[in-house]
């Protein structure tokens, strides 16, 4: 049911050419029959030779060699055609498989909540789909295999009955008995697949965090520890492959040895001790040879899926997490904000920890609104709330009087322009940073609207003195610039984005003197323009902000304008004020 839930009815149109491959190979090995007999086929008294006889007499081609001889290139050609084509066809549907579910979990990351992905290892996710589909591939193709001996088996099994009944009663039980021995090779590989899977995801996890973490690695020269810890999950991986790959060697070595003892044994028997012709034993034993193949290749695949299953285990598991961890989000569209955000008594906790509590808020539109307050006091997850990355326990947060239930949330973010202490740059051109690549820089109007957002965030000079102006590539995560031009760059990629609400969220805590003025002026321009919300814990960042919020222990404990709130000595925000030597 797992595999006809991937495959849907293309898995019939399989099983029928995978049936009349196996028809035509078999009947294709019992025409060498009459003509291994030839001579004596009018003194022949065997059933089937008959039936030939007079199926090519009714057909018009007689009984000759050169008949013979031709129905045998006829159905061998039948049986290539077929092959082909179930080859083909099965390539054309694993490939396309593979596309389509790349791209339904790269919408499952995309509609994932925030929460799950903050509780999840990154490895994990970027093991998904970098190992665990292309291994949940080889699986089905492996399956595939599996169902293709089968098949085979059965044709071959009818086949041999048709000849010699009670000859293939006996091969079948030796057969089963083998089968039987060796089944519980099959469920090691399963439980070592899922290891294997498991051990995938931790390598991943802590690669990206070595990848991420390289210029501090290197620069303290601390790669030994992470990599002691690297190495043992390696280690561990190497353990599980190796038992995964010696399990499966198993079957397909002793394949060949089993095959032709049984065989000799089947032959000397019949010719030696029943006296049997040498041609009628020699076509049986060809299809119990083929026969045989196919029960230890379905051994060997049959081991081999099972030691690929983890793939698919992972897969289901992961769709299933992923649709109950899918954001939930109302059916209503907006296209702008008209006149007023609203926070009505929101609280919000993780896990046994209050970090926001009953906190009431509004944000006009067009104003620009700060929230300031100690590292700790809920700044961040107040912005999480505010972009719908969050759910809050209680309270509603409203857009022009409309419950952030009730609407899209992905409207709500349409909405948004958002530029964080961490600037996010992609290993691009300044162009592509700056638009996503929503459009081509050679053409005239988007490469207008790209040096405007990029003079209104004051980075067109710098980006013009590079080498290649803004074609030029910036490296991974922006290593060729500073810190400051990246942020400048973050701002330029919203303001190309037009949004109705700009939220800078602790945009400049991280920027020396220069780069924090010249972020300040763009932010400054915006003012009036649009709704700007600026996250802060520098407050000369809000200095100039219509009103200020200032949050303590995940409560507003004071609000007001800049120049009233510094102004109440006793205020919480005057002690802020003069422990960053700040003044009204």
């Amino acid at each position: 049911m797992v595999f006809y839930g991937y495959f849907g009815k293309w898995l019939y149109v399989l099983c029928f050419l995978l049936l009349f491959g196996a028809m035509c190979d078999s009947f294709g090995i019992m025409m060498l029959l009459p003509i291994l007999n030839f001579n004596k086929l009018e003194d022949s008294n065997n059933y089937y030779t008959e039936i030939l006889c007079k199926t090519l007499e009714s057909l018009g081609l007689g009984v000759s060699l050169t008949s013979l001889l031709f129905v045998i290139f006829i159905i061998f050609s039948l049986k290539g055609c077929f092959m082909f084509l179930q080859k083909g066809f099965l390539a054309y549907i694993l490939c396309g498989f593979e596309k389509r579910i790349k791209i339904d979990f790269c919408h499952k990351y995309e509609s994932m909540k925030y929460g799950y992905f903050v509780d999840t290892k990154i490895g994990y996710l970027n093991n998904i789909v970098t190992t665990e589909i292309a291994r949940a591939m080889n699986c089905l193709n492996t399956y595939v295999e599996v169902l293709a001996n089968i098949i085979f088996v059965t044709i071959y099994i009818l086949a041999a009955f048709f000849i010699n009944f009670k000859l293939t009663v006996i091969v079948l039980f030796v057969c089963s008995l083998l089968f039987v021995a060796m089944k519980s090779l099959a469920r090691i590989s399963k439980n070592m697949s899922v290891l294997i899977s498991e051990n995938n995801a931790e390598t991943q996890s802590v690669l990206l965090q070595i990848i991420g973490n390289f210029k501090y690695l290197k620069a303290t020269n601390s790669f030994k520890r992470i990599f002691d810890q690297l190495f043992v999950i390696i280690e561990s991986g190497r353990k599980y492959n190796f038992k995964g790959r010696v399990l499966v060697a198993i079957p397909l070595s002793i394949i060949d040895p089993i095959s032709v003892l049984l065989l000799s044994g089947l032959i000397y028997y019949n010719v030696e001790y029943k006296g049997e012709s040498l041609s009628s034993v020699l076509i049986l034993s060809l299809i119990f040879y083929r026969l045989f193949s196919r029960v230890f290749s379905f051994q060997a695949f049959w081991q081999k899926f099972n030691s690929l299953v983890g793939g698919i285990e992972v897969l289901r598991k992961a769709t299933k997490v992923f649709d109950i961890q899918k954001e939930h989000t109302g059916k209503l569209k907006i296209e702008k904000f008209e006149k007023i955000i609203e926070l009505k008594g929101i609280s919000f906790s993780f896990s046994s920890k209050q970090v926001l509590s009953d906190i009431n808020m509004t944000i006009p539109k067009n104003k620009s609104i700060g929230i300031v307050g100690e590292s700790g006091a809920g700044k961040t997850t107040l912005f999480d709330i505010f972009t719908g990355l969050l759910v809050p326990q209680s309270g509603t947060v409203c857009i022009d009087g409309i419950d952030y239930r009730e609407i899209d949330i992905s409207a709500i973010r349409n909405l948004i322009g958002y530029v964080t202490q961490d600037a996010i740059i992609f290993n691009d051109s300044f162009a592509n940073n700056i638009t996503l690549w929503k459009c081509n820089f050679n053409d005239y109007r988007c490469r207008e609207k790209i040096e405007n957002a990029s003079i209104m965030a004051n980075c067109d000079t710098f980006i013009k003195e590079t080498s290649m102006g803004y074609e030029t590539e910036v490296g991974d995560r922006g290593i060729r610039v500073s810190g400051g031009q990246k942020q400048r760059i973050s701002i330029a990629r919203e303001i190309y984005r037009n949004p109705d609400i700009m939220i800078f969220d602790e945009a400049t805590s991280a920027l020396d003197s220069e780069s924090e003025d010249f972020v300040q002026k763009s932010i400054n321009a915006m003012k009036g323009q649009r709704t700007v919300v600026i996250i802060a814990h520098r407050l000369s960042t809000v200095k100039k902000c219509d009103y200020i919020y200032v949050l303590k222990n995940g409560r507003i404990v004071e609000e007001g304008n800049f120049q009233e709130l510094c102004s109440n000595t006793n205020s919480h925000f005057f002690r802020m004020c003069e422990a960053q030597n700040l003044q009204n």
